[in-house]
């Protein structure tokens, strides 16, 4: 937990595969269905969504093993599942992931994964225009958690509240929590509060400081590019195309959204450009068709830790080799 918190992502899923390798050979089931959970949620932030399917696919096989009672441990893989079904805009299949994930995750003790399938299923009501069901589940994923002062990586649904107040139009209540959260685009934003620093950055857009906006989302690249986070360098890229748009910076503004659709398409992330929602969609109507090229960086990480399909066990990543020896 310390090298995911810390943005040590490579050293994070080192020690996950063994907790999980270590747990499986052990018989001792819902750890190493816990093991894939966290797993699946590092190779996330790494933009290895392929990968991290695999890893959910393997926890919900540990978890429903032939002649052994099926576990709610389940519950962790399904909403890892609908996770990245979502991400790939895959909606139907990953409401019904979700859906049962929750189920079965309100029978466990440990109850952080319930808030991130509330969380994951908010978001998909939103997509679907669900408004109240979105808030029933922010609701919920609010009342699960210990309390506000968690950071955002571990509880989300605070964060996703402000955002969906600000889809709603209420940028006051938005810009009040915001406020509360003692966040400035003067800071030196660090991994953990990622997701209210990228709040702020849309705020400052819908308040027509793109300049500010821009100020921000610098040292929030800079951040995710220094450890590797593939996963938030392009939701950082679609948001500095937007502020650079706004700023009257069109050669730049596709310059960073061809960027970030260079580093999306390989794993098929759709709804971190859809959820950007009226002002991708301006932006996109009023520019040119950017050309995806060849992405100068990352480079494929050096390891597949889930090789031989969707059932494959997590696999120790090797530390060296040739793409090892690519890296920034």
């Amino acid at each position: 937990m310390a090298d995911w918190l810390g943005g040590r992502l490579t050293q994070a899923e080192h020690g996950l595969v063994d907790v999980v390798a270590e747990r499986s050979a052990a018989g001792e089931r819902y750890l190493a269905v816990r093991g894939c959970h966290d797993l699946g949620h590092v190779q996330q932030a790494q933009g290895r969504l392929g990968a991290a399917l695999r890893t959910c696919q393997h926890g919900l096989e540990i978890a429903s093993e032939p002649a052994q009672m099926p576990l709610p441990a389940a519950g962790m893989a399904h909403v890892g599942i609908a996770e990245i079904l979502y991400e790939r805009g895959e909606l139907d299949a990953a409401l019904r992931h979700a859906t049962e994930g929750v189920a079965l995750c309100r029978q466990l003790a440990y109850r952080p994964p319930l808030a991130t399938g509330l969380v994951a299923l908010a978001r998909i009501r939103l997509a679907q225009d669900d408004q109240v069901g979105a808030l029933d589940a922010i609701d919920q994923a609010d009342a699960t958690m210990p309390g506000p002062g968690m950071v955002d990586l571990l509880n989300p649904a605070p964060t996703l509240r402000a955002r969906l107040l600000m889809t709603q139009g209420d940028l006051l209540t938005a810009s009040r929590w915001i406020r509360q959260q003692a966040l400035s685009p003067l800071d030196r934003p660090d991994y953990p509060r990622e997701r209210a620093y990228l709040l702020l950055a849309r705020m400052l857009l819908a308040e027509q400081t793109p300049d500010a906006a821009l100020q921000l989302l610098g040292p929030l690249r800079e951040l995710a590019i220094s450890q590797e986070r593939t996963g938030s360098l392009i939701e950082v890229q679609v948001l500095q195309a937007l502020a650079l748009a706004a700023a009257g910076d069109e050669p730049g503004a596709l310059a960073a959204l061809t960027e970030a659709l260079t580093l999306a398409a390989p794993e098929g992330y759709l709804r971190v450009f859809i959820d950007e929602g009226a002002p991708m969609a301006t932006f996109s109507a009023n520019s040119p068709p950017p050309q995806p090229r060849r992405r100068p960086w990352p480079p494929p990480t050096c390891h597949e830790p889930t090789r031989g399909g969707a059932g494959g066990a997590p696999e120790r990543p090797r530390a060296g080799g040739a793409d090892a020896a690519g890296r920034r």
